[in-house]
């Protein structure tokens, strides 16, 4: 059973093939905690809410966490602040393996990949062996899969661009960073990650201003991926006329794509496009993207040569 994992700054998403059918499972990002007392168990048994125990206190986490919230006037808490783990604090952690345990089923199938994305403070290039990255890793070997990571840019290549061989630039506008991801028929040549203090998108009370800062940020965005690709020389490798996919929650904004399509050409890319893809399931994307990558992995060379 090949899965695709998403772990996300916001939200954790995996998608699986179970005989023919796409079967995805996603859990938010947040957890809330409380008092073990027999009301708030009451309260969380009403809403059929998942949740663990930790000492003297219950934690409820995902969307539930958000609900349980509103109801006691209690904010949840963020479980990836800044996309990264918190540091010394092994309560997080454990709520961090009750999340994914609840979105990546045990699997019982030798040799099974899971190709996962990590979050958005991690640089697949620098972090790839950080005590963190291994952690999640590890959380994953632990339901029974092989983990290999990919980059999220690569991922939506996978997801979006079939029609195109693979081939073009996968574009991630994640809530913590974004990725831009060279491909050329399904192998990424190059990726490069903009933090993410440049992708603070959050609304104006104008749409005119809130155009003009999304214009500003993906201007950007793709200034310094075409000027670190040009100096690196992967620029070259790109395909011409460029397919490019999307994906991200900013993608599903009305007008973003008439934005990108201003960006780009402010950016300067010395390239034609051939087409621009917005993902049309921007949350799964990614984790469908993954999927495609484990599928592709677990099969023998000689039919990989073959598709």
């Amino acid at each position: 059973m090949s899965v695709g994992l998403d772990l996300g700054t916001t939200e954790l998403r995996s998608i699986r093939d179970s005989g023919g059918d796409l079967i995805s499972r996603r859990c938010r990002a947040s957890y809330l905690v409380l008092r073990d007392t027999s009301g708030h168990r009451r309260l969380l048994e009403s809403f059929h809410a998942r949740h663990g125990t930790c000492g003297d206190d219950l934690v409820v986490f995902g969307d539930d966490a958000d609900e349980c919230g509103s109801m006691l006037d209690v904010p949840a808490i963020p479980l990836l602040r800044d996309g990264r783990l918190p540091t010394d604090d092994p309560v997080a952690r454990q709520i961090l393996a009750l999340m994914v345990e609840a979105v990546l089923p045990v699997n019982e199938t030798p040799g099974a990949i899971c190709c996962m994305t990590v979050p958005g403070g991690y640089g697949l290039e620098g972090d790839t062996q950080s005590l963190d990255v291994r952690f999640l890793k590890q959380l994953v070997a632990l339901r029974g899969y092989t983990p290999q990571l990919i980059s999220s840019g690569h991922a939506v290549v996978l997801a979006e661009l079939s029609n195109s061989s693979f081939s073009g630039l996968g574009i991630s506008l994640g809530a913590t960073n974004c990725e831009v991801s060279v491909n050329h028929c399904g192998r990424e040549l190059a990726v490069f990650t903009v933090p993410g203090e440049l992708i603070d998108l959050d609304a104006a009370d104008q749409r005119g201003a809130w155009e003009r800062n999304c214009l500003r940020v993906l201007t950007t965005i793709l200034t310094e991926a075409r000027e670190a690709l040009d100096s690196e020389g992967s620029i070259r490798l790109i395909q011409h006329p460029v397919s490019i996919a999307c994906t991200g929650g900013i993608t599903a904004s009305e007008g973003f794509a008439r934005l990108f399509q201003q960006a780009w050409h402010q950016s300067g890319w010395p390239l034609q496009v051939a087409q621009v893809r917005i993902a049309t399931n921007p949350r799964f994307c990614i984790a469908r993207g993954g999927l495609i990558k484990a599928i592709l992995v677990g099969r023998p060379v000689s039919e990989r040569r073959v598709a």
